[in-house]
């Protein structure tokens, strides 16, 4: 019996062993079939290496053909300039200026360089004095062809002007040049203005081949061709400004100028590999085209020599994959999908699963941390209850305080309105001598009174405003109205407190049609605030700039910009908030009690706007708000 037992033991023990050494051996088996991938591997990388390889020489290649061409194209231009150049040295310039005896020297222009089909002479007023021309025996009289300014402002600099592209005829390309004409260094007598038949530059695109098939061509920045060696897209006047090689040619990033090689699709619409170098001084691009197919048969080759290892890898790899999924992926997924049942709440699911080894293991153990979860999940909800059963509490009481607060305030600020009238209106009697004659150090005290009065019915106006605001009764009167206006307006107001001060106020020339739609009295009343306290923090001889602009499509941008002190960055995140001051350089405590700025924001909010600083200490402050410029669909013209 004893013996029994003691063999039972042995057999659970043996079997146990084998379950927990189960998955390790199946982890070692997949190793031994994954071996396999390592073909895969070597194969992909050979690919990989074999195209960057590829590609590495296709850029190299190309850029060098691109290079010489653009070196060329640009040689091209430069040597019709030095001609150009040659002949404003002319001795006839420095002895009579641009004369008749000129003439010859711009008809030996025409001779020497075949590409210059018309040269003109033009005074620095715009006048042209000499013209040739290759073609047309009579010359216009007017001035319909005269260069434009640019060019002659490039000559008074000393420098050469590249007019752009352009197609005479209907079909060949041109581009004019233009260079100083100095009868004594540094007198500017005029300029040489030459058209240039760029039909000539084909010369040199049409022998640039590269593989079998590969040809260059030059575009401009507009994307129109300059040459191309099928003559016929440039007398088309076809445009290849789509092209991705085209943009990519013209772009200034980094990654264009680290990687000028990409692979687009020509006019005719094929796969191609293109490079490109820009030419600077005429904001050309010389690209270079290969098609795709010729330029990757290196690359196509060493695939197909791979392809049987890939092969022989990738059925490996299923076999693997099938065996994974038999023994570890499918009891994972259905760890997987019970760890997602519990995740949304279903604390009542238990994993079943018989696999023998570790796997098994760790679902007995989840479902002992589901079991322990679901009991959390009873005691969190109770303490959950309980919270927010006294949350809705605590919320019901601030609300009744606010309501009280905003009641409170109301009252108060409405008793406070009735003495203090009383009050402004006897020390305005006082002051006009109603009760009479009064010295000077009673007038003295009887305006500080008035002062301290009119503080005081400013504050109690902004604490109704408030209080108005926040119970939700105030009523809006929309309108299309003009900001400049308004804003002109507004400063003309305040320009007598700001004269006081010396400060400058200026209103900024802007379009008088930018409307807004918004309560006039309201943005009125932002307008006066945000002016009131740039001419408060603005020192002596200060200056404060209102202006109104379109900011995108269905807003207008407000700014009132001083020259004052400036704001501190960890005040300016605070200055729109109810009863916050900020304080000025020297000062303890600044003037007013922070309403302003707050209800000023609130004001710019209902209008579905909004209102920011931007600041710095020492420099000023830019105060800015935007409003819509149309009327919401869903707001009537009188709203809440």
């Amino acid at each position: 019996m004893i013996e029994s037992i003691g063999n039972l033991k042995s057999k659970i023990q043996n079997r146990a062993g084998r379950r927990r050494g189960r998955l390790v051996r199946d982890y070692f088996l997949i190793s031994v079939i994954l071996i396999g991938g390592g073909l895969i591997t070597s194969g992909l990388l050979e690919i990989y290496f074999r195209y960057r390889e590829s590609y590495e020489n296709l850029n190299l290649l190309q850029q060098e053909v691109a290079t010489g061409a653009a070196f060329k194209t640009e040689q091209f231009i430069q040597q019709i300039e030095s001609a150009m150049r040659t002949a404003t040295k002319s001795p006839e310039i420095a002895r009579k200026g641009l004369s008749e005896e000129f003439q010859p020297e711009l008809t030996r222009l025409l001779l020497v360089t075949p590409a210059i089909e018309e040269a003109m002479a033009v005074d620095v007023r715009g006048v042209i004095r000499l013209q040739v021309s290759r073609f047309r025996a009579v010359l216009p009289a007017d001035n319909d062809e005269m260069p434009p300014q640019a060019a002659i402002e490039a000559a008074k600099r000393g420098e050469s002007f590249f007019g752009p592209v352009y197609f005479a005829r209907g079909s060949e390309p041109y581009n004019s040049i233009a260079v100083p004409i100095e009868r004594f260094a540094g007198e500017l007598a005029g300029i040489l203005w030459a058209n240039v038949n760029l039909k000539y530059i084909w010369e040199v695109i049409q022998d640039i081949k590269i593989g079998k098939a590969g040809y260059a061509y030059i575009v401009t920045r507009s994307g129109e061709l300059v040459a191309h060696p099928d003559l016929s897209l440039v007398l088309q006047r076809r445009n290849l400004v789509d092209l991705y090689q085209t943009r990519a040619a013209f772009q200034t990033n980094s990654l264009s100028a680290k990687n000028p090689s990409l692979i687009g699709r020509n006019a005719q619409g094929n796969k191609v590999f293109t490079s490109h170098v820009l030419i600077p001084s005429l904001d050309w691009a010389v690209i270079i085209e290969r098609p795709l197919e010729e330029a990757y048969e290196p690359l196509y080759a060493s695939i197909f020599r791979t392809s049987s290892l890939l092969l022989v890898g990738l059925g490996m790899a299923l076999l693997a994959s099938v065996f994974v999924a038999r023994r570890v992926v499918r009891p994972l997924q259905t760890l997987r999908v019970g760890a997602e049942r519990i995740g949304k709440g279903d604390l009542d699911f238990r994993l079943r699963l018989h696999t023998g080894d570790e796997i098994e293991t760790l679902a007995d153990e989840f479902n002992k941390m589901t079991g322990a979860l679901q009991e959390a999940r009873m005691g969190l909800e109770k303490k959950v209850a309980e919270r927010t059963e006294q949350l809705v509490l605590a919320n019901q009481k601030l609300k009744e305080l606010d309501k009280v607060k905003s009641h409170f305030v109301a009252n108060v600020s409405h008793e406070f309105r009735t003495p203090l009238t009383a009050v402004e209106a006897l020390t305005e009697n006082m002051l006009d001598g109603l009760t009479g004659q009064l010295n000077d150090k009673q007038m003295r005290y009887i305006r500080d009174i008035k002062a301290s009065a009119d503080r005081l019915a400013r504050l109690i106006d902004d604490l109704l405003d408030l209080s108005v605001i926040e119970s939700g009764r105030m009523e809006m009167k929309a309108e299309y109205l003009s900001l400049p206006s308004l804003m002109r307006d507004v400063s003309s107001t305040l320009e007598s407190v700001a004269r006081e001060k010396q400060i400058q106020l200026e209103a900024g020339s802007v379009n008088g049609e930018l409307a807004a739609w918004a309560d006039r009295d309201k943005i009125t009343q932002v307008l006066t605030n945000l002016i009131s306290n740039a001419i408060k923090f603005t020192p002596t001889g200060g200056k404060i700039n209102v202006s109104v602009q379109q900011d995108g499509a269905g807003w207008i941008k407000v700014s009132v910009s001083d020259t004052g002190a400036g704001i501190a960055p960890e005040e300016a995140s605070r200055i729109f908030e109810e009863f916050y001051q900020t304080t000025k350089p020297g000062d303890k405590k600044s003037r007013g009690v922070g309403l302003g700025l707050a209800i000023s924001k609130k004001l710019v909010e209902m209008h579905g706007g909004r209102i920011w600083v931007q600041s710095e200490v020492e420099k000023g402050s830019d105060f800015i708000f935007t409003l819509p410029a149309e009327q919401p669909l869903e707001n009537p013209t009188t709203y809440k």
